[in-house]
């Protein structure tokens, strides 16, 4: 190290953000598809936050800093230890808020006040809430900042936030009680001035609310607890298209048993995709996209080419977020001639409306009449907000789930990327004893010289086990503060069920290396590890309670350390580095749960790759996409895999009956105007090519069924032959759906594209997701299905000589489809 010092060794933005070494340089190609002008990537880049992500034309280097710059006198010089005093909840509203940053805001807000004299302490029913009195915008930000909580989580001196209703599992399984709970919880946020969003089928609110009145929303008689908002995380990183050998597929619409007037190369035509993402319209980017032929556009010929839904935080492509339009972008390069309907996103609320309107459900999820989009894809997720059992059950996110299992059954396709996660992921069973407040030990079995037990009680972040374990700290600039803050969600198996509440006690720390404090030469405080923030929720059984604990952190200028003065951070940029890691203590006594950890972007020193999916990935009614390296078929490192969880989110035996995760596996590493050559990658990129080639592949299971297509009812057609008519009409799109993915599965699996282990893993799923010359039969194969028999012309019986029945067509193209 010291030789790397004297070298003045240089990181630069981009090493530190791909985390983990993971992108990889290859050649860039552009190639045409259909006369389209597509640029395709074959570098990855690294990001589940767009809006973060580092730009390193613009922001140079890293490091630069030499001995001299962290001489005495320098910045480094006054840096003191610092420990976090966890907040202590002083009545019952507080006590919603968490022992975390959320009441650390409050209550530094508070004090601030009373140093300054500036509130007096108001009535118990003032609306107002207890430090609303005499509080300016500039105190409620200080105290946001002494808290630590990030830019993304703030608007002004207001805090964006889940409110979650205090109610019973029976209560919120009942759909008017939730609607009705959840309206009222919101109509008094609204009339006391503030942001509110219902997340249709949760028991929660999403609420922009100024620090001052925060601690008034928690004592709100209806509220179970308040948490900073479950904001839906990108999953980013056309070579594609290519990769997935699209021409392939094309063809398969001009198959010569179809009636000639049917045949036509498949580019989506008569079919809608919806896709659900962070976009960028700031400075007229969407239509600079349209200017070069790389979105949809409106014309007079066809009015509702695209339709652009925003979200409720702003306008549509508010926050300038490029990940949805590299998303777009693929999708319109392999489906062109298809309807768009993109649908901007925050959080679940936006999420659950798009749903909605995309598959045509009201808010209650029944059917309004045929789906408005066919196939929707999300290039997003949530991290360890719900079980991991494949459903939303006592969850905030449990309207999602519901969302998408009626849109599956209304007939429409359903992808989600499978996530990032699998270096940023750690799960384990809690450490045994019969005690409180036991540490998890993270390396089970370690011993030391004299055979004890010693418990290794600091899982420690890194990038990608570089720079000594040393992370930035201090960012002088939003962007860096953003880049490198910290996000880590604790998760365990004691959701709110039917037969279970939610009592097992779980606190989450992230903690820092603290250097030596001496005094007159006598070290007073030993340098080791402090807590510099921390999440500490009650879970004691009372209704509404989750088993989750989530920090989201900026570290400032004190949590930098000696140790890390070697690394050389810019001290332009930076005021030092810092070492972190993060600790789980279980408060409960006597119990034993299956613990999940994931972060933002940080490598765990123990990691698991294993059941790493985010939500809603691991539904079983959405198409799960990994990721693979464009050129080399290889899956990425960093896709996450699976499998599903035990029920309540148990460690699982094995793949769940019926849900095996992921389904399959596409490509990334693929140029995009958006991001420019050699930079968007990640399942983000593989989720939208399956997509746009599941549309595809609809569309060509709609030519081979067109003979059973039901004729139009007169005009004076009765209510029932119309609801008769209409129940026929939503089975055959399910049966399409559903045979489109057969065919695809079909696909995935032959052809050379079953990669990793034989058969199904829980890596790959069931292969990779390219067309090879047999796929017309794997089409057909899922097409004689016995399942979907309603959507053929029934045969006579006796079949006339020579005639194959469809059982025999079905097993003649099943072994055409696998021969190669």
């Amino acid at each position: 190290m010291a030789g790397a010092c004297a070298r003045r060794q240089r990181v630069t933005m981009s090493e530190i953000s791909i985390r983990n070494e993971r992108m990889k340089k290859m050649s860039s190609k552009k190639f045409a598809v259909l006369g389209l002008a597509a640029a395709c990537a074959t570098v990855l880049v690294w990001s589940r936050q767009q809006t973060q992500a580092p730009d390193t034309a613009s922001v140079g280097a890293l490091a630069g800093a030499n001995a001299a710059s962290v001489a005495a006198g320098s910045v480094y010089a006054s840096m003191q230890p610092v420990a976090m005093n966890a907040p202590t909840p002083r009545n019952a509203a507080q006590s919603k808020l968490g022992a975390g940053q959320l009441l650390q805001a409050v209550q530094a807000l508070s004090q601030s006040q009373s140093q300054s004299g500036g509130a007096s302490a108001p009535s118990a029913s003032s609306q107002r809430g207890p430090a609303y009195r005499g509080a300016s915008v500039a105190e409620q930000i200080a105290a946001l900042d002494r808290a630590g909580i990030p830019s993304r989580f703030r608007d002004g001196e207001k805090v964006k936030v889940n409110v979650d209703l205090s109610l019973t599992y029976d209560q919120v399984q009942n759909p008017s009680l939730l609607d009705r709970a959840t309206a009222s919880l919101r109509e008094t946020l609204l009339a006391a001035g503030m942001q509110a969003h219902q997340i249709n089928g949760s028991p929660s609110i999403e609420a922009s609310v100024p620090l001052a009145r925060l601690e008034w929303v928690a004592g709100l008689q209806s509220v179970a607890q308040v948490s900073l908002m479950t904001m839906s995380q990108t999953t980013a990183f056309s070579d594609g298209a290519t990769a997935s050998n699209i021409d392939q597929l094309r063809s398969l619409g001009n198959y010569d048993q179809l009636a000639a007037g049917l045949r036509r190369e498949l580019n989506g035509e008569g079919l809608t995709i919806a896709i659900v993402d962070h976009f960028n319209n700031l400075n007229g980017a969407v239509q600079a996209l349209q200017d070069a032929a790389e979105w949809p556009q409106n014309s007079d010929v066809e009015a509702d080419k695209l339709t652009l839904t925003a979200s409720t935080s702003g306008a549509f492509g508010y926050r300038g977020a490029a990940h949805g339009n590299a998303v777009t972008e693929i999708a319109y390069d392999i489906a062109p001639s298809a309807k768009f309907r993109l649908y901007d996103n925050t959080g679940a609320a936006d999420w659950v409306s798009a749903i909605q309107d995309a598959a045509n459900l009201n808010a209650q999820n029944v059917a309004q009449g045929e789906p408005r989009a066919q196939v929707i894809t999300a290039s997003l997720g949530f991290n360890l907000a719900a079980p991991g059992d494949g459903t939303g059950t006592g969850s905030d996110l449990k309207g999602l789930y519901d969302a998408i299992d009626a849109a599956k059954n209304n007939g429409v396709i359903v992808l989600n990327a499978a996530g990032n996660e699998a270096q940023v992921h750690w799960d384990d069973d809690s450490t045994a004893g019969a005690g409180v407040n036991v540490l998890q030990d993270f390396l089970v079995g370690n011993v030391g010289a004299n055979g004890a037990a010693i418990v290794e009680s600091i899982n420690p972040l890194t990038i990608g086990g570089r720079y000594d374990g040393c992370i930035p700290v201090g960012a002088r600039t939003q962007k860096d503060r953003d880049t490198f803050e910290f996000n880590v969600w604790l998760g365990w198996n004691d959701w709110t069920s039917a037969n279970n509440t939610t009592n097992a006690d779980y606190r989450l720390e992230l903690v820092r290396w603290a250097d030596a404090v001496t005094r007159n030469g006598r070290v007073v405080t030993p340098a080791g590890w402090v807590a510099v923030a921390q999440s500490d929720f009650a879970q004691t059984g009372a209704a509404g309670q989750q088993p989750l604990e989530f920090i989201s952190y900026q570290a400032p200028a004190a949590t930098r350390t000696t140790a890390c003065n070697a690394q050389g951070f810019d001290p332009a940029r930076f005021a030092g580095g810092g070492k972190f890691g993060v600790r789980i203590t279980r408060k409960t006594a006597g119990v034993n749960n299956f613990l999940r950890l994931m972060n933002s972007g940080y490598n765990f020193q123990y990691a698991q790759t294993a059941r790493s999916l985010i939500h809603p990935a691991d539904a079983a009614s959405v198409i799960t996409v990994a990721a693979l390296d464009a050129a080399t078929s290889n899956l990425e490192a960093y896709s996450s895999r699976g499998p599903v969880l035990g029920a309540g989110g148990a460690r699982p035996a094995g793949q769940a009956a019926g849900n095996a995760k992921p389904d399959l596996a596409n490509f990334a590493n693929v140029d995009t105007v958006s991001y420019g050559d050699n930079a968007f990658n990640g399942t983000s990129s593989a989720t939208p090519h399956a997509a746009a080639l599941a549309l595809l592949g609809l569309q060509h299971q709609r030519q081979l069924t067109d003979a059973t297509v039901p004729a139009p009812l007169p005009a004076d057609a009765t209510a029932q032959q119309k609801a008769e008519r209409a129940a026929l009409l939503t089975q055959r799109n399910v049966n399409l759906a559903d045979a489109t993915y057969d065919a695809l599965v079909y696909v995935s699996s032959t052809g050379g594209n079953d990669l990793g282990d034989a058969g199904f893993d829980a890596s790959y799923g069931n292969g990779r997701l390219k067309f090879h010359a047999n796929a017309e039969s794997c089409f057909l194969s899922a097409t004689y299905d016995a399942k979907y028999r309603s959507l053929l012309p029934a045969q006579a019986s006796p079949l006339p000589a020579g005639q194959k029945s469809y059982e025999q067509l079905r097993i003649d193209n099943s072994a055409t489809c696998a021969a190669n």
